[in-house]
């Protein structure tokens, strides 16, 4: 159990905070003689008619200090906690030599959390803002992991619905050849053409429309040709985005698109019916949610089917196959009516378990424009727009900077993509998930400041002294008083907080909070370099086996992130 926990638990038998608000609340101290950590008591003086000053004065005299703390105190409306330091020094670091990069995981729970992510539509190549959803979804997966839950990986492909009967009609207008060689040698830039041609002619021919809606439903009947068109052009889409997924990082246990639950669609229909909640409105079939949500349209007046319908059959599917503790949608801000309506839906129809369905928002990716205001748009170098350009764009200027600084590193360009994709991934996961991220390309790509490149540097340094030192450092053994200076002291409090960090990132669906706790990682990793001779000084095997440490925590919250922590740079 983390020292913030044990705080947390004893504050929670107050009955003022529960253990989430107390984790919340939590600060370490600018100055150390004021304790270990600090949970302010300010909040409780309108609650309780008292001024924080004698709130925390009678907390502090009440109750005992916890096991692993010498005492705690009241200073200024604060309650001051002092850990033993021989106790948060072998407690830490011992956890770390038995758990490695696990340390600080939690222990498994038997519950399953489903993790949506990503979802980009079939026959386009992925853009810019499908980075947040990719990259908060592949955090959230690995943080629910870490905190003892079984995570599935669903990857909702938009691989059904009107776009593809935009790209039949076009592929048909255009002539080209249906042959199997033909259509197994498709591209996804091949498919963006089409789009485009089809977004260009339909404005001077708007009946383009209705040949594709007439398409779209020809394909819901099964018609066999167009099937295969449809085939051809999914797994040309998924051969690119498995490649732009593996450069990135990211994995899926599951690519169930739309298309997945066509067949499961009548019974949902039906479902709905029998449960008199199928209504007729201007030709089409809705369930009605009360004056606060709009009716939920389920069918159109062609029979064709929507969003809300195979979100629908999707969350009874996943709940049958996977009895989820929890289903998570990362899906943008935008949405947000949507999955109100359909977990509406699912209540209506008497599923209790709508409850655990989430809808985890997320703002937009903003970029400056030629007058130099942000906006939602193009990024600028050039005008990248899609992720692919963004990746190799960042990547080359790296790369830049590697042959300016280290020309003769192995493997520099791989080493270049790490860094550029680490820098993308931590500009976006360094913000609150709700705030829209500015996009600036000097600020992501820089080496010092709240970076990616930053932290990656931390890593690869505490990697070159371990390097250097020649030595094993899990054969090394540590003496408690060689490391009670105060780089020393606060680097080991500041790896003791990585389990209260990963439940407050989980229970809060938060990846910043594991972001900006890499950065004080980083940073007090650096202070205590530049304070400590590591090799040939007096301490070398205490220090070596701390920089040994902090090297795996780092590790492990980098790999939490989503980036890659690199060993030379």
């Amino acid at each position: 159990m983390s020292f913030e926990t044990k705080i947390a638990e004893l504050a929670e038998q107050t009955g003022h905070w529960t253990k989430t608000e107390t984790l919340a609340l939590l600060s370490i101290p600018p100055d150390s003689s004021h304790g270990d950590w600090s949970l302010p008591c300010f909040t409780l003086a309108k609650k309780l008619r008292k001024a924080p000053k004698a709130i925390a004065e009678e907390l502090a005299a009440q109750f005992p200090a916890p096991q692993g703390f010498e005492k705690t105190e009241a200073l200024n409306g604060y309650w001051n906690f002092y850990a033993d330091k021989k106790t948060i020094i072998e407690s830490t670091l011992n956890g770390i030599k038995e758990k490695g990069l696990e340390f600080g995981f939690a222990k498994p729970k038997n519950k399953t959390v489903v993790v949506d992510y990503s979802s980009p539509n079939i026959g386009k190549e992925l853009a810019f803002h499908h980075l947040r959803s990719t990259m908060i979804g592949n955090s959230l997966a690995k943080i629910h992991k870490a905190n003892g839950y079984k995570v599935e990986r669903v990857n909702h492909l938009g691989d059904w619905g009107t776009q593809f009967g935009k790209l039949i009609t076009m592929y048909l207008r255009e002539g080209l050849p249906t042959d199997e060689q033909t259509l197994s040698n498709l591209t996804i830039q091949e498919l963006n053409k089409l789009y485009a041609s089809f977004s260009k002619i339909s404005e001077s021919e708007p009946e383009l429309e209705n040949k594709a809606r007439e398409a779209f439903a020809q394909l819901e009947k099964r018609d066999e040709f167009y099937r295969k068109l449809w085939a051809a052009f999914k797994e040309a889409t998924l051969k690119e985005l498995v490649r732009i997924y593996k450069i990135m990082g990211v994995d899926f246990d599951h690519y169930t698109g739309e298309s997945f639950f066509e067949t499961q669609i009548p019974a949902v229909i039906e479902e709905l019916e029998k449960k008199n909640l199928l209504v007729s409105s201007q030709e089409r079939d809705v369930v009605l949610l009360g004056e606060d949500i709009p009716p939920c349209l389920i069918r159109k007046s062609d029979g064709s089917t929507l969003y809300a319908t195979r979100d629908l059959a999707a969350a009874l599917y996943r709940k049958k196959e996977f009895d989820f503790e929890k289903c998570l949608y990362v899906v943008d801000n935008g949405q947000s009516l949507h999955f109100k309506q359909v977990f509406a839906v699912l209540g209506k129809m008497g599923y209790e378990w709508s409850e655990n369905c989430e809808h985890i928002p997320f703002g937009l990716i903003l970029h400056k424009n030629e007058e130099g205001k942000w906006e939602k748009g193009k990024t600028r170098t050039g005008t990248a727009s899609l992720l692919r350009e963004v990746i190799e764009a960042a990547s080359a200027k790296i790369l830049d900077v590697i042959n300016e600084k280290n020309p003769e590193l192995a493997n520099k360009e791989d080493v270049a993509t790490k860094i550029g994709v680490g820098a993308i991934v931590f500009n976006d996961l360094k913000n609150r998930r709700l705030m829209d991220v500015k996009f600036d390309w000097d600020a992501a790509l820089s080496f010092e400041g709240a970076t990616g490149p930053y932290v990656q540097n931390a890593h690869v340094r505490l990697c070159s002294i371990l390097r250097k030192s020649g030595k094993n450092a899990l054969e090394l053994q540590f003496k408690n008083e060689e490391l009670l200076d105060q780089s020393s002291y606060e680097l080991i409090k500041m790896l003791s907080r990585k389990g209260e960090k990963i439940e407050t990132a989980c229970e809060n669906n938060e990846p910043y909070i594991l972001a900006q706790y890499s950065l004080e990682l980083a940073e007090t990793a650096h202070r205590f370099i530049h304070n400590n001779r590591v090799i040939g000084s007096e301490e070398e095997n205490s220090r070596l086996f701390l920089v040994h440490s902090a090297q795996q925590v780092l590790e492990s919250v980098l790999d939490l992130l989503g980036v890659a922590a690199i060993r030379e740079m």
